[in-house]
């Protein structure tokens, strides 16, 4: 019977060897897939073996030279997952491992020495010597290999120009989200070579990324002196998971469970039942936080590179008095959220939410770690208390929440992570208690840039009301608010429900939705714009409402978004703008649109300052200033308007003009 060694030289020089030669022609770095399932079905159907019987990951190097590759690497692709990070130890020292990962921190490309050559000054020879890994120092000849030479490691000197080198990476890599227990972590030292580590191979800090490899340990140098041991991972491949909300633990058993369940006429109820049930009442923002878990559609090649790409995330902002919930529902999403972070605003920087800068004390260099945004890539960041975050980290979110990347450029770094990432936030008001008669940005220590990029904004109110309280007392105390065990999905079985629909169903807007969400968008902009006080919506709502009424279909793994859903989406949106004191004909707000009325009053102010500083001069004093605002405070009194930042936007205009 044939060895695995063979069997492979045999495999290949069958499937790769045209490609092989054709890639060696061009003179670079690249690589040749050998993949897995393919040789598994030829090492079976041959010897009744397969790929881990037969230890084929101990021969791959050896094929390098035997087909003479070059720059051309070979690599097996696809292997399944076998091994979990957190269950590494001394017992998998020089074994090799197919596990998943995710990128916490990486080094530039570097370059060391593949083979050295060393020169014999007595005779000329060349010597090459294998260097294996970077950690490995050069070994000079102990002889000249010329047999008519007696030339010994004293007449050798290492040529540099006739030396080979590699590309090598230096990797922190740690467990993903969705696989911690506990929420505790380890972290792998990692190196990658040649074509794995050169500028082709689009790694980014925050990747979730499938690895196979050696696990060794292997001295640790710490400033260039031996300090004990590390675990180190010298991968062999490493490939970007290419559907992040795959999920090995869910088996065909649950696939048939959930297409049943979303037969059900009452899966969307059965889904808001099961999130925060311990939570009386709040049925619209339950159902807002469901089809924020949902998501809209995410392209299926997953680039945030593409200049296509539409944001398919959800955000949800809950505004509310202390004490009614608010938190227990955040909880309840974190619970059931496939992948997620939960911070809390009061202990959170800007650098925490989107990433810092360090040096690593492994490499001695600078290195980006990702913050919570980028670590929640592709799943939900819950952010309780995020009206204690500052100014600056709240703007920081501006660029995550829109365009689903973090930009940054530190100490010399400048590098573009993935943050495609849902938030959901909760605040509470200034004064602790949201007062319905005044406006909600009065209350809100959020920047206007900011809150405008929430898809839905919900208030949670204590309000007084005796029949009201009467009822929630009697539902508090006797427990008869929460749903029967019998009618809430599992936990479980509810983070299996949300990864498989997310990664397996994508809803096309019919054209009924389509002409609905048109008319919605269309006529609410023109009932804005007819009156003094109007606020049209912007299409960043359209393009929410679009989402929210996929997400409704995503809910029942429908592949088509119907009209029904689209009613739905507005009615939650409609009710959201209501919490704030809002109408549709006044939604613009939100983004900082303002009415006629209100653009009057800045004109006339304006014309005002400008006239006060034609007689008084550049700049005015402060009581002139003073008087100015005043008359400012009349004026939005007369026309009936809010006088809060008129003034401020009126004399910031009249300034850049002086």
């Amino acid at each position: 019977m044939a060895s695995g060694k063979a069997l492979l030289k045999t495999y290949i020089k069958k499937t790769h060897k045209a490609e092989i030669d054709k890639l060696k022609s061009q003179n670079k770095q690249c690589k040749v897939g050998i993949d897995y399932e393919n040789l598994n079905h030829f090492l079976i159907e041959k010897t009744g073996k397969d790929f881990w019987k037969h230890q084929m990951y101990q021969y791959i190097d050896q094929m390098d030279e035997i087909f003479n590759t070059g720059n051309v690497t070979l690599k097996f692709m696809n292997v399944p997952e076998r091994d979990n990070l957190h269950d590494l130890d001394a017992t998998n020292n020089n074994k090799w491992i197919s596990t998943k990962a995710m990128i916490k921190n990486m080094t530039d490309v570097r370059v060391d020495l593949k083979q050295a050559s060393y020169i014999c000054r007595e005779c000329g020879a060349q010597n090459m010597i294998n260097i294996a890994d970077p950690n490995q120092s050069e070994t000079v000849p102990s002889y000249c290999r010329n047999p008519d030479c007696a030339g010994t490691s004293k007449s050798m000197f290492l040529d540099k120009d006739t030396s080979i080198y590699r590309n090598y990476r230096l990797l922190k890599l740690e467990e993903p989200l969705e696989l911690r227990s506990g929420g505790t972590t380890r972290e792998f030292k990692a190196i990658v070579l040649d074509y794995l580590a050169s500028p082709f191979t689009n790694m980014k800090v925050g990747d979730v990324v499938n690895v196979t490899g050696i696990f060794k340990i292997e001295p640790r140098k710490v400033k260039g002196r031996r300090d004990g041991y590390e675990f180190i991972i010298h991968v062999h491949n490493i490939t970007p998971v290419d559907d992040v909300f795959e999920d090995s633990r869910i088996s065909e058993e649950d696939v048939a469970e959930i297409i049943n369940l979303s037969k059900r006429e009452d899966i969307f109820d059965l889904l808001c039942n099961s999130l925060a049930p311990e939570v009386y009442g709040y049925d619209i923002i339950k159902k807002g936080l469901i089809l924020q878990l949902f998501e809209g559609n995410r392209p299926l090649n997953d680039s945030f590179k593409s200049g296509m790409m539409d944001r398919w995330t959800i955000h949800v902002m809950l505004i509310g008095d202390p004490g009614i919930g608010k938190s227990q529902l955040i909880q309840s999403v974190h619970k059931r959220s496939p992948k997620n972070i939960t911070i809390s605003g009061t202990n959170t920087s800007q650098a925490g939410l989107t990433v810092s800068t360090v040096k690593d004390e492994l490499t001695g260099t600078w290195t980006m770690e990702a913050g919570a945004t980028v670590l929640a890539d592709t799943g939900v960041l819950c952010i309780d208390e995020y009206d204690k975050l500052s100014a600056s980290a709240q703007k920081s979110l501006n660029e995550p929440m829109e365009q689903s990347t973090v930009s940054s450029a530190k100490a010399g770094l400048v590098q573009v992570m993935s943050a495609r990432t849902s938030i959901l936030a909760g605040a509470n008001p200034k004064y602790s208690k949201f007062d319905p008669y005044k406006l909600y940005r009065e209350q809100l220590d959020i920047p206007e840039s900011n809150l405008s990029r929430f898809d839905l904004i919900f208030v949670l109110t204590d309000d007084v009301d005796e029949e009201k309280d009467t009822l929630l007392a009697d539902a508090l105390l006797n427990k008869d608010y929460i749903v029967d065990e019998s009618e809430i999905m599992d936990i479980d079985l509810f983070k299996k429900y949300i990864t498989w629909i997310k990664a397996n169903c994508f809803p096309v807007l019919s054209k009924d939705a389509k002409i609905l969400l048109r008319e919605f968008y269309v006529d609410t902009r023109k009932t804005a714009m007819e009156t003094s006080d109007g606020k049209p919506i912007t299409p960043r709502d359209l393009k929410a409402l679009e989402r929210l009424t996929i997400a409704r279909a995503k809910c029942e793994y429908r592949q088509e978004a119907t009209i029904t859903d689209a009613i739905e989406a507005i009615d939650i949106y409609k009710e959201a703008l209501s919490g704030l004191g809002l109408t549709l004909a006044t939604a613009g707000e939100l983004h900082g649109i303002r009415s006629e009325n209100e653009l009057g009053a800045i004109s006339e102010m304006e014309n005002m300052i400008r006239n006060k500083i034609a007689i008084e001069g550049n700049p005015l004093s402060s009581e002139s200033l003073r008087h100015l605002e005043m008359e400012c405070g009349v004026l939005c009194h007369e026309k009936g308007i809010n006088h809060e930042g008129i003034f401020d936007i009126a004399y910031s205009n009249v300034k850049k003009t002086l």
